[in-house]
């Protein structure tokens, strides 16, 4: 839980309401957000949190990961703001999270795809600590509907071809239930939170691999969603992870680490890894 004092903590760290509000004060003075009767936007302190909160995740993420802050990175990102002309008029304290920020992007650049080994630890502790997720799903109408399809699937009936006789989703059809991105099995976890129903994304998120999960409850009615296991999706996982893995592998973390957000400004939804 986060203490009064505390804008929010993620695992166990925390950023104080004081040094919060001070830098989103100095962010208005500068003429980076606007304000009303003295007051700024929610939207920009909702995106003023989220930016810092992932700032202050990045240590613990770093040293799970192996991603390395260089003394090459801070003496380029140094070099880079000195030829600002703007950046020494800057106050200090938005100074020091441009440059950490700058640090951390530079270093995600240069991170690779971890090992088979590496990527299966993080999927058996939660496949989307890998920044991926690998579903199928099947949707139908009512909660009995659901519960029905979970008896059968818990008496070894195939996932694929419950899908494709009791979905009431399209895309089902043909697909077995399968939410593929192109030819691969799996999405990358920040895809999948733009596109998706919060509710869906929860759902997804908490699921075991290879177990059917549900019912869940969304707009669109019940589904049961199943998370496939490694050994079955272990390329795919490498494969979408290839173009950006320190950013994919950053927002698995962001969306499975403990984070809380003091009251005043909202409250965090881990699924898809921002302020409500």
């Amino acid at each position: 839980m986060t203490k009064a004092s505390d804008a929010f903590t993620v695992e166990g760290k925390s950023v104080t309401r004081e040094v919060f509000d001070g830098l989103v004060s100095e962010l208005a003075k500068a003429g980076q957000f606007k304000t009303t009767n003295g007051k700024v936007a929610q939207a920009d302190i909702t995106q003023m949190l989220n930016i810092m909160i992932r700032d202050t995740a990045f240590a613990d993420f770093a040293e799970t990961i192996g991603v390395e802050i260089t003394d090459a990175i801070r003496k380029e990102v140094a070099a880079s703001s000195e030829k600002d002309e703007q950046f020494s008029s800057i106050p200090e304290n938005v100074q020091k999270l441009i440059v950490s920020l700058n640090e951390q992007a530079l270093a995600m650049q240069s991170f690779k795809v971890p090992s088979m080994e590496t990527l299966e630890k993080l999927y058996s502790e939660a496949p989307a600590k890998t920044g991926t997720l690998c579903l199928s799903h099947i949707l139908v109408k009512t909660k009995a509907q659901a519960d029905a399809v979970l008896k059968e699937l818990d008496n070894g009936a195939s996932f694929a071809n419950v899908a494709e006789a009791k979905s009431i989703d399209p895309s089902a059809k043909g697909a077995g239930g399968a939410l593929k991105n192109g030819k691969e099995a799996c999405n990358l976890l920040a895809d999948l939170q733009q596109g998706f129903d919060k509710d869906f994304m929860a759902g997804a998120v908490s699921a075991k691999a290879g177990v059917p999960t549900g019912p869940i409850k969304t707009q669109f009615g019940y589904h049961i969603i199943l998370s496939h296991e490694f050994k079955d999706v272990k390329a795919s996982v490498a494969s979408v992870l290839k173009e950006n893995p320190g950013n994919a592998l950053m927002t698995g973390y962001i969306t499975t680490a403990k984070v809380s957000v003091n009251s005043t400004y909202g409250k965090w939804n881990g699924a898809i890894s921002t302020i409500e």
